[in-house]
């Protein structure tokens, strides 16, 4: 007898991010996506509108989900203030805790380059100092970041209750996929092409793990970040390399 597909939920679909996944993923998962407008391409799975912003309107929103997903955000790094907090810190409230009172027993979630963002800074300017490591302490320099810095920590506080909590560190992923388009010495350091950001969600939703950080970028020559943890750890291999595009 088949095994049954995991039924995963992505919240904010619509983006940038979640599109790649919707398409990546498809094959593999059963997927349930959420996000304020439909995906342009749902790939046929069950697309739920919804604000997390609202927590009232949340309830019974995951049940029978395997894991979440969770992208919804302001990904703008000069975002208003008063959407960062809306849209960053209390909608990933309500989605980790919309999601333990349903049951879910895995959440992954997007965290960021920028929660290294003074770090890239330092490693850009001075290319002869060691990578980034997974440890290093954070060093965001905007709100944006911050909001990573926060969701992480809640996660940890979730994988005390029992929960796995999988916090992915994403480089700059483009639609298109097509990273010559932003060429510089950012873009070289953290870019993650498509191929590579799907391989490191599928590891994080199969990977046994309480609590785990991880990097979710290409293996760039000129990268900045040390990928022999999360090699180790997510199993993750990435296969691009935006020097050799």
């Amino acid at each position: 007898m088949a095994k049954a597909r995991m039924k995963i939920g992505i919240t904010g679909a619509s983006g940038n991010i979640g599109s790649t996944l919707c398409k990546g993923l498809v094959t593999d998962y059963e997927l349930v996506l959420f996000d304020i407008k439909e995906p342009r391409n749902a790939s046929g799975s069950q697309f739920v509108p919804v604000d997390f912003g609202e927590r009232e309107k949340l309830a019974g929103l995951f049940a029978g989900l395997d894991a979440v997903i969770h992208l919804a955000g302001d990904p703008r790094p000069n975002a208003p203030r008063h959407s960062t907090m809306r849209n960053n810190y209390a909608s990933a409230s309500n989605v980790f805790e919309e999601a333990r009172e349903a049951g879910v027993k895995k959440i992954v979630f997007a965290s960021s380059n920028f929660y290294h963002e003074g770090d890239i800074g330092e490693a850009l300017a001075r290319p002869s100092l060691p990578r980034i490591t997974l440890d290093r302490p954070p060093t965001p320099q905007c709100l944006y970041g911050e909001s990573k810095v926060f969701g992480e920590s809640v996660g940890r506080h979730l994988a005390y209750l029992g929960m796995s909590f999988v916090a992915l560190r994403i480089g700059w992923s483009i639609p298109g996929d097509d990273p010559l388009r932003y060429d510089g010495a950012y873009m070289r350091g953290v870019y993650c092409s498509h191929r590579d950001l799907v391989q490191a969600f599928d590891k994080a939703l199969q990977v046994q793990t309480d609590f785990m950080a991880a990097f979710a970028v290409s293996n760039n020559g000129h990268g900045v970040f040390d990928l022999s943890e999360t090699r180790q750890k997510l199993g993750f291999v990435p296969e691009d390399d935006i020097d050799t595009m």
